[in-house]
């Protein structure tokens, strides 16, 4: 693999190439001459004391010296330009093939491995190519040269030099597997030592607030003694590459003295030509030995560009090979016939059909897992449906330029995330050729220009980690405006603007309404006061529309619509930031049901808020069960871990209107999974010293509780 690798880069750069080999060539050259030069200086120019013979070998010697040294630097400059052309090339292949794909390619390969093949393929890779294009061509060519020049020499002597060379390369034999083995343990924990700093580094926050220091550091330590473990065994192998051969040298090297001088004392070599011989053997040894040194960087580069291939031979979910030019869509964009699923045999979304009009307000709504976001990934083609297809007016977007559909759409993500530079250079994403007017129209557009202007450096105020400078409203109103400055015929939203606090998102979603005039606006969420704003509203279950039509026809249907809307009902935000819920909206939940409204009032005013930022860890699998929640904005998931292999894995997602904690807050027992935030949320939480009187006042709470334990334990049994 090295060597097809070495190959593709000598026809790629062959003047490159001709300087390296130049180089090496004189070298040998040098080297060699200056051997062989012993036997003419003692036997022509000492022993004779002849001064001009004398001259002329000095003055040769000289002369090739000095070309050895102008074609070394220029094989230098050539290594130098040569090594860092095939790290830019490899890196920006890499690169170019990371953005073609989907989440899949992320799940398989994580960032720590990725950057893994960045910091230590890469590298492995171009060092043990220049290495071998240096040092191991000038090797391989000295010892063809100078076993030649022995052999016409003393051809016995050099029969038993060829013999025992065998021996250098028994090492390879006997530790090949070894090394490639080590090779790929220790890439392999380097990959999860990197991920592990940099989910240190995104967490932060998380993690000081749970006070979880000595936790990541008892995980990053454990990687880092295991590398230590794994490096120390494969830097001995590699030394044994290396020490080994050295020994069948040295032994080599005994012989050569022992029977050489014996020719010497038998006549059959003079002195000059014995001195010679043993000058250009241990040139042939040191060519030799540098061949085996080349060892361990082969073995090094054949588990880098094993583990570099796999990356690139994975292919992306959707390949951009359409040509037709997308033109202006005026009437509908529609999934005919769809079906999607993220893993095999597991469809999100079956044989689904559903029409978006091009102008106007349309909301996809549904519960966690109904394919809502699956439908924004197929109609944004970030994935391509295994059945049915997605269509633009009358066009399939398999078949149109993919550049051209995406000048016509925007898109505004759940996760404001901002890239850094200036405010203006953020907005300027969108359009990278736009005027300053046109900059402040879109700002003025999303709501955002005054707060900008306000700003001390005004649209050159600087973005600092992501936008952790600007208030979550700021963001998003710049990652608004970002969408905006393309006027795009559809606008996308995903999510976009529950990770907002109520008076930031009422005021963001009023201005969303205000663009639905002259285009398209696509929101998914799963805030429904907001999605009944919108002209057109489709309800998704299990991957299929089970209805869809605007608020009122849908209220009126008593469907799937009317039962997510009342979940969401009843909670009321204060002016001081904390939430009631009302007895009513209790009274709607199963164990709480049957109660008289003066005790649902009594138990909703035990409630207290807690907010939680995205990514937290609100309870953990094992603790103590000490609080019961209802959600009331954002969303969670619910996270199982194995007993075994102490991995999470996700088994449902809760979000408004959603409780959890009721079980084991009743029994006492520890919590059964562990609740992570995947949004900003606000909660209602009622704790144990409050609800167990709650349950000794009113026995209809246990026995409700007792019967909805029933029902999931028989749930998981079916399972």
């Amino acid at each position: 693999m090295l060597f097809k690798t070495i190959a593709a880069y000598v026809r790629s750069s062959p003047i490159l190439f001709s300087l390296i080999a130049a180089g090496g060539l004189f070298e040998l050259l040098f080297h060699y001459l200056s051997a062989l030069s012993y036997k003419y200086l003692i036997d022509k120019a000492l022993i004779p004391k002849d001064a001009k013979v004398l001259a002329i070998i000095v003055g040769a010697l000289l002369l090739i010296g000095l070309l050895n040294v102008l074609f070394g630097i220029a094989g230098d400059y050539a290594k130098a330009k040569l090594g860092s052309k095939m790290v830019f090339e490899y890196r920006i292949k890499l690169f170019k093939h990371m953005q073609m794909q989907s989440h899949r390619f992320y799940e398989k390969f994580r960032l720590g491995d990725l950057l893994a093949r960045y910091t230590e393929d890469i590298p492995a890779i171009q060092l043990a190519t220049i290495q071998t294009l240096s040092s191991g061509l000038v090797s391989v060519l000295s010892v063809i040269v100078g076993l030649a020049i022995l052999f016409s020499t003393e051809w016995r002597l050099t029969m038993i030099v060829i013999g025992g060379s065998a021996l250098l390369f028994l090492p390879y034999r006997l530790l090949k597997a070894r090394s490639l083995q080590l090779n790929e343990a220790y890439l392999s924990e380097l990959g999860q030592f990197t991920g592990s700093i940099d989910e240190n580094i995104k967490s932060y926050k998380v993690i000081r607030g749970f006070n979880l220091g000595q936790t990541m550091l008892a995980r990053v330590e454990n990687h880092l003694r295991t590398m230590l473990s794994i490096g120390v065994r494969r830097n001995f192998v590699n030394s044994n590459l290396n020490r080994l051969p050295l020994l069948a040298i040295s032994i080599l090297g005994a012989i050569v003295l022992g029977y050489g001088s014996y020719l010497t004392f038998d006549g059959s070599l003079s002195i000059g030509s014995f001195i010679a011989y043993n000058s250009i053997f241990i040139m042939v040894g040191q060519s030799l030995f540098g061949v085996t040194a080349l060892i361990p960087a082969i073995l090094a580069s054949r588990t880098s560009i094993q583990r570099f291939q796999a990356v690139l031979d994975w292919r992306p979910d959707v390949e951009e090979q359409g040509r037709l030019e997308l033109r202006e869509v005026r009437r509908e964009i529609s999934l005919q016939g769809v079906s999607f699923g993220y893993h095999p045999g597991e469809l999100v979304l079956r044989q689904l059909d559903l029409s978006i009009p091009a102008t106007g307000y349309t909301s996809i709504v549904g519960a966690s897992g109904s394919g809502k976001s699956t439908v924004l990934q197929l109609l944004l083609r970030f994935e391509d449906p295994t059945g049915g297809a997605v269509f633009y007016d009358d066009e399939n977007i398999r078949h149109v330029d993919y550049a051209s559909l995406l000048r016509q759409v925007g898109i505004v993500f759940q996760d404001s995330i901002l890239l850094r530079g200036t405010i203006r250079d953020n907005i300027l994403v969108g359009k990278p050729d736009a005027e300053e007017r046109e900059i402040e129209e879109a700002a003025k557009a999303a709501g955002i220009h005054d707060a900008i202007v306000g700003f001390q450096d005004g649209y050159d105020t600087m973005i600092h980690g992501q936008g952790d400078n600007l208030s979550g409203g700021q963001r998003q109103r710049i990652a608004l405006a970002r969408a905006l400055i393309r006027k795009p015929r559809i606008l996308f939203l995903d999510e976009a603007t529950s990770a907002l606090d109520p008076e930031t998102e009422r005021s963001v979603n009023e201005t969303i309404l205000s663009l639905a005039r002259n285009r398209a606006v696509v929101s998914v969420t799963h805030r429904l006061a907001y999605a009944a704003m919108s002209d057109q509203i489709i309800v998704l279950d299990k991957g299929q529309v089970a209805e869809s039509g605007p608020h009122d026809e849908l209220m009126q249907g008593h469907g799937l619509y009317r039962r997510m809307w009342d979940k969401q009902q009843g909670f009321v935000l204060t002016k001081g930031g904390n939430v009631h819920v009302e007895w009513n909206r209790l009274g709607q939940m199963p164990f709480f049901g049957g109660l008289e409204p003066d005790a649902l009032q009594e138990i909703s005013q035990s409630f207290a808020t807690e907010r939680f930022e995205a990514g937290v860890l609100v309870v953990e699998q094992g603790d103590e069960g000490d609080k019961f929640y209802i959600i009331v904005r954002g969303t969670v998931d619910v996270l199982i871990r194995d007993a075994e292999t102490g991995e999470s894995r996700k088994v449902a997602a809760l979000e408004d209107g959603d409780h959890f904690g009721e079980i084991a807050l009743m029994y006492n027992v520890p919590r059964s999974a562990s609740i992570v935030t995947q949004s900003p949320c606000i909660c209602l939480a009622l704790s144990r010293e409050d609800f167990h009187p709650l349950m000794t006042r009113f026995p209809s709470i246990r026995e409700a509780l007792e019967a909805t334990l029933r029902i999931r334990n028989q749930r998981s049994a079916a399972q």
